[in-house]
C-alpha cells in the first residue's frame, strides 16, 4: 500500500513538472495561460518630444514658483525655444553618428554647447521671475524635469 501511494505521488510530481515544462504552469514553450506575458518584449519607449520636455519644465515651474499667467506664457516661450534646439540637435547628431562612436572632444564640444544654451535660458528666467521666485528657483531646480544639472 505504500508503495502504491509512493509511486502515485512520484507519477504526480512528474505528470505535474511534464505540463510546466510544455507551458500548461508558468513558463515552458510559451503555450501555457500567462507565459505568453512573460515572452513579449518590451514596447520601445515612446521618443521624447520637445513639447513634452517643455511643458513638463512649465508645469513645475508654474507650482513650485507660482508663476502668474503672463510669466507662465513667457516660461513655456523660453522652454519650447530650448527643448526645440535641444531635440533638434540631439536627431541631427544621432543622425551623422549613426554608425560612429562620438569623440570625447565630440562629447566635450556638446556638453559645452548645452551649457551655453542653459546659461542663456536662465538668463531669460531670471528677467521673467520676481527675485524671490528667482532664488526659490535656484534652490529648487535640481529636482526639475530634463533639468541639466552638470553646471549647477
Amino acid at each position: 500500500m505504500k508503495i502504491k501511494l509512493l509511486l502515485l505521488v512520484a507519477a504526480l510530481f512528474v505528470s505535474v513538472q511534464s505540463m510546466a515544462q510544455y507551458g500548461y504552469g508558468y513558463g515552458g514553450y510559451g503555450r501555457g495561460y500567462g507565459s505568453g506575458l512573460a515572452q513579449t518584449p518590451n514596447p520601445a519607449p515612446k521618443p521624447l518630444t520637445s513639447d513634452k520636455m517643455a511643458d513638463e519644465q512649465t508645469k513645475w515651474m508654474k507650482k513650485k514658483l507660482k508663476l502668474d499667467e503672463e510669466q507662465a506664457i513667457s516660461v513655456e516661450t523660453v522652454n519650447l525655444d530650448y527643448c526645440l534646439r535641444l531635440i533638434d540637435y540631439q536627431e541631427a547628431f544621432t543622425k551623422s553618428h549613426a554608425n560612429i562612436r562620438p569623440t570625447q572632444q565630440e562629447l566635450q564640444d556638446i556638453r559645452k554647447l548645452v551649457d551655453t544654451w542653459w546659461t542663456e535660458r536662465e538668463a531669460k528666467y531670471q528677467k521673467i521671475l520676481t527675485p524671490e521666485q528667482w532664488e526659490l528657483y535656484l534652490q529648487k531646480k535640481k529636482t526639475m524635469p530634463y533639468a541639466n544639472n552638470s553646471t549647477n
